[in-house]
């Protein structure tokens, strides 16, 4: 059983990771704008912000450390609606 839920919670933190880093890609790729850092993906508005919350959240699940459970939520409560107030700044200087 153990081994199911560690599968359960390797897969999205390996997924995640992986996202997050072809957005870097895309964003070295396109020359660099700011723009691209906080362009909307699968319809997330900032997923730059969100996969590393996700994977976070999945490699605390994975590891069962509920420190980097907690430390997850401050990440979030912090780094998704900064990202999210850079996005809207960055959408209307446009």
């Amino acid at each position: 059983m153990r081994l199911a839920t560690e599968a359960s919670a390797q897969v999205p933190t390996v997924a995640g990771l992986a996202g997050y880093y072809t957005l870097w890609v895309r964003y070295l790729r396109t020359g660099r704008p700011v723009a691209a850092l906080y362009r909307p993906v699968w319809g997330v508005p900032v997923p730059m912000a969100v996969l590393p919350v996700l994977v976070f959240v999945a490699a605390a699940g994975w590891l069962r450390n509920p420190w980097l459970g907690a430390s997850v939520v401050v990440l979030a409560v912090g780094h998704v609606p900064a990202a999210l107030r850079i996005a809207r700044e960055v959408s209307d200087a446009r």
